[in-house]
């Protein structure tokens, strides 16, 4: 596939201003340095959300969000990668360029771009008809919907005739015409026959009120069918194509993106004409599943948008089955910041009837009273099993063993572990044991990263407590062999050093770029000695900073990060796998004042007070020989040279 070029990017990142791109979507107020706002990812009264034009870069203190320009577009508007830099590149009068461009790649563009347009024209057309289609719109207004739905939701109709697209893209016997609409779904062709070496190409949709299937950037990429009488299947779906995946798409999430940040939670239903209908009757955060099951990835497109999942399911077995595939999507994906809920109701109603039936605040209330996550965790590994009998409860561990191994290590799996043991009438550690998981106790006193949570690492302040905590550096009044007497144990270098260099270094990358092989091989050092996830983390920035493209210093000055690069840089932070720790890091320097010889200033002093200890550590080790009388004379004059050299560090 071809590649945009890195520097492409950062050059993009310089010509747009932060500013200017986030300011389109919110309210913002000039606040010191930086610009202040009501955060646009969750709900909040007194604005956390903080954009430096500076940094080029944007944090919210509230929900932790952050990111670049090109971030920030991805999560608000729902866009994936490249299209986000190809909205923001159109937005700034550049053509992205691709790197490694082949036949293939190029081929693959025309090949969606076609589809595209073929999809744009036939949802025109649909469109159309429904104007001229009274028993479809007599259809549309029996089930309560108004014109202004109908416009919203881009509703259309396709004829009962078998080759109506004709009309829009000329005779299916264009081979060329014909190959398109096949790819798209929208032509089905017959099985050949003796006489006919081609077969029958026919309209897949017919008779049908058509509900456009819309992709992030609002473009239609496949089509949802109601047949208006009776017949089979009642609704029918575009097939997989290569724009339109059941598996990657939600009905509706286009339409109810804006609904969903403001109602503060999203309502996942089983069908089109639930999305549409609860739009009607003031639910327009609802969207549907594409007659598949509930995937990871429609959990992770609802999590971007919001913090709270109402799944909306019918209470007869199919419907069970679909929530306990949602359930199974969802765990894996949880954090204790989420909250995912799964609303059951009556088998006699769906959840348009139910608001017809009962009215809105109703259903406002059912929704409110769902089931948590964690009961309907305990209802699928409970269900059929006696919990009275051993045999039934070792049923429910071994019903509940894949689900708690799927969950991250969070809190919610250790309640819901706990809460398990009661009622099976065991203890959690039995639980753990039989499921394999460990569960690290937290430390007294750590500066280490805590690793029972992925999602929120901090690090400790005050006393951080290092690994092997020795004796302080008392200053030697006599022979070295009095000295080495006291037992003591080789210095260590306060462990706050590792998050001091790391601070610096991500917000100063060119400095850790500058930075010699002695220099890196202190810093990691230090860092080991703070945990081993401080470790991995200065090792991945180490990398990341040696990638950062720099620009000329002016007069003499070195060289320097433009703000672009330095987006890019935090956006590459943000898609690490270590982007949790580094969230830590980037709420203590988000706002900071440090400047660059501050930061100049902060590092050195960190390599010298390491240097300083590994002096102290190399005379401790040779006075420790000289007090076993195994030093040669070569250790002495070493312990002398470093004596002198102490006195003047």
């Amino acid at each position: 596939m071809a590649l945009i070029p890195q520097s492409f990017i950062a050059d993009l990142l310089n010509r747009v201003d932060i500013v200017d791109v986030v300011g389109q979507y919110v309210k913002l107020k000039k606040a010191g340095a930086n610009f202040q706002g009501l955060c646009p990812f969750h709900s909040e009264k007194s604005p956390s959300f903080s954009v430096s034009p500076t940094k080029q870069f944007y944090h919210c203190f509230g929900c932790g969000a952050h990111g670049s320009a090109i971030s920030f577009l991805m999560e608000y508007s729902g866009l994936g990668y490249v299209d986000t830099i190809e909205e923001l590149a159109r937005s700034a009068g550049l053509d992205v360029p691709r790197e490694e461009r082949t036949a293939n790649d190029v081929a693959r563009q025309q090949q969606t771009m076609a589809l595209s347009e073929v999809m744009s024209a036939a949802a025109d057309w649909y469109r159309q008809q429904l104007k001229v289609a009274p028993r479809a719109v007599e259809y549309l207004k029996g089930r309560g919907l108004t014109g202004e739905i109908a416009k919203r939701y881009a509703l259309g109709y396709s004829p009962d005739g078998w080759q109506g697209l004709e009309a829009v893209f000329g005779t299916y016997a264009n081979d060329e015409v014909a190959k398109t609409l096949l790819e798209g779904g929208l032509l089905i062709q017959s099985e050949q026959t003796e006489t006919q070496q081609t077969g029958r190409r026919y309209d897949r949709f017919r008779d049908r009120v058509m509900f456009p299937i819309r992709n992030p950037k609002g473009q239609t990429i496949g089509f949802g069918g109601r047949i208006l009488d009776q017949g089979e299947p009642k609704y029918l779906n575009s097939p997989e194509t290569p724009l339109f995946s059941k598996g990657n798409t939600l009905y509706g999430l286009f339409e109810a993106r804006q609904a969903i940040r403001a109602q503060e939670y999203v309502l996942v239903c089983e069908g089109y004409m639930d999305v549409v209908a609860l739009a009607q009757l003031g639910f327009p955060n609802a969207v549907a599943t594409l007659g598949t099951a509930c995937t990871a990835n429609h959990v992770r497109m609802l999590l971007r948008q919001t913090d709270r999942i109402v799944f909306s399911f019918d209470g007869d077995a199919a419907g069970q089955r679909a929530a306990q595939r949602a359930l199974e999507a969802c765990l894996p994906l949880m954090s204790d910041d989420k909250e995912i809920r799964f609303l059951f109701l009556p088998t006699e109603h769906d959840p348009d009837s139910y608001v017809r039936a009962y009215g809105a605040p109703a259903f406002e209330k059912v929704i409110k009273e769902a089931m948590s996550i964690s009961g309907f965790f305990f209802k699928i590994v409970s269900q059929d099993h006696e919990l009275a009998t051993p045999e039934g409860r070792a049923q429910t561990h071994h019903a509940a063993k894949p689900l708690l191994l799927s969950m991250p290590p969070i809190a919610l799996r250790t309640q819901i572990l706990r809460e398990l043991a009661i009622r099976t009438n065991s203890t959690a550690a039995e639980l753990e044991s039989f499921c394999g998981l460990s569960v690290v106790p937290a430390p007294a006193q750590s500066g280490s990263y805590s690793n029972t949570s992925q999602r929120a690492p901090s690090f400790n302040q005050g006393n951080l407590g290092n690994r092997a905590q020795g004796a302080p550096w008392q200053a030697s009044k006599g022979s070295a062999k009095r000295v080495a007497t006291q037992n003591m144990a080789p210095p260590q270098a306060p462990t706050d050093l590792a998050e001091q260099m790391l601070r610096v270094l991500i917000q100063f990358p060119h400095l850790g770029k500058a930075l010699d092989a002695n220099k890196r091989a202190l810093a990691l050092q230090a860092s080991q000695l703070r945990s081993a996830k401080a470790m991995e983390l200065m090792q991945d920035l180490l990398v990341q900073c040696d990638r950062v493209e720099l620009i000329p210093g002016e007069q003499g000055m070195p060289a320097t990060v433009g703000s672009g690069a330095f987006a890019l840089f935090q956006d590459q932070l943000a898609r690490s796998e270590l982007a949790p720790l580094y969230e830590v890091l980037r709420k203590r320097v988000m706002g900071s004042d440090l400047d660059l010889e501050g930061a100049v200033a902060d590092l050195e002093g960190a390599f010298k007070k390491l240097e300083l200890t590994h002096l102290k550590t190399e005379m401790t080790e040779i006075a420790q020989k000289i007090a076993a009388s195994n030093a040669t004379e070569q250790d002495r004059a070493r312990y002398r040279e470093l004596g002198e050299r102490l006195k003047y560090t």
